[in-house]
């Protein structure tokens, strides 16, 4: 059990050291000397934009200042391929903002859905009412006893002057609501 967590605390270190080695040296630029420079501090401010080939992902939230512990030495093959790249661009999304915007993207569909399933519903009562219209204006033309109640509860029934007035009406509104 012993040499268990010896070789777990092993790889654990070992792992927690790899990953960390690449945040040691997050900048790079050439200096004055046309040297590499690699540091995790920001170049001095008397280094152009130009001459930084490599920055943090979100260099918006590093400020920009007089680097300290900078560490100069030859530009690895690698970083000499990197000097030849223009700086790396300050649009890229972090994974917050991509998170948002997903999000945005999310509520945008979800508000297209709920539109199109209200206008799904709104045809459907339209279509609802039209049939309505339609079977009440056969029920006029067809000659049967249609009554209506007033305003005072009383049933009436319509005559042929306005069994008339009522089909021009519900005529109209079949033409201007069902198209």
């Amino acid at each position: 059990m012993n040499l268990a967590h010896t070789l777990l605390l092993a790889a654990v270190s070992a792992a927690a050291l790899t990953c960390s080695m690449p945040a040691a040296a997050q900048w790079a630029w050439r200096d004055a000397a046309g040297k590499m420079v690699f540091s995790d501090q920001p170049p001095p401010k008397s280094i152009p934009a130009k001459d930084v080939v490599r920055q943090p992902a979100t260099p918006a939230t590093a400020p920009r200042q007089r680097g300290t512990g900078e560490a100069q030495g030859e530009a690895p093959a690698e970083a000499k391929a990197q000097a030849s790249r223009p700086p790396a661009q300050a649009g890229t999304p972090t994974l917050a903002e991509r998170d948002i915007e997903s999000k945005q993207r999310q509520q945008q569909l979800a508000e297209t859905e709920k539109k199109t399933a209200d206008e799904e519903a709104r045809k459907a009562q339209v279509a609802e009412n039209c049939e309505r219209m339609r079977g009440y204006l056969r029920a006029l033309d067809g000659g049967f006893r249609v009554a209506r109640v007033n305003a005072a509860g009383q049933q009436e029934i319509l005559d042929d002057a306005a069994r008339a007035a009522e089909r021009e009406r519900t005529r109209a509104q079949i033409e201007q609501q069902c198209r």
